[in-house]
């Protein structure tokens, strides 16, 4: 009876180890891919500032002006050649 209530003992002991060590691998490989996660989403924000600064400078009034100048042959009107209308 004392050998039954030993090797019960030792098998809930070596099935309690090994569930620790289960439970610890499982825990890193959860905190790895957190990190992974967390670099990714440092990459996309860094990606993302850029991206705003450059829609910010390609949108600027003067960039546009000088493109549509150039590119659609626009110029600036004489005053003189403006008629307002009242409504």
């Amino acid at each position: 009876m004392q050998r039954i209530a030993v090797a019960l003992l030792l098998v809930i002991l070596v099935g309690s180890g090994l569930g620790v060590i289960f439970s610890k691998h499982n825990s890193r490989l959860v905190f790895i891919a957190i990190q992974q996660t967390e670099q990714e989403l440092d990459r996309l924000e860094v990606r993302w500032e850029r991206l705003t600064i450059e829609e910010r400078m390609l949108s600027e009034h003067n960039r546009v002006e000088k493109i549509a100048r150039k590119k659609m042959g626009l110029t600036e009107l004489d005053r003189k050649a403006i008629i307002y209308i009242r409504l």
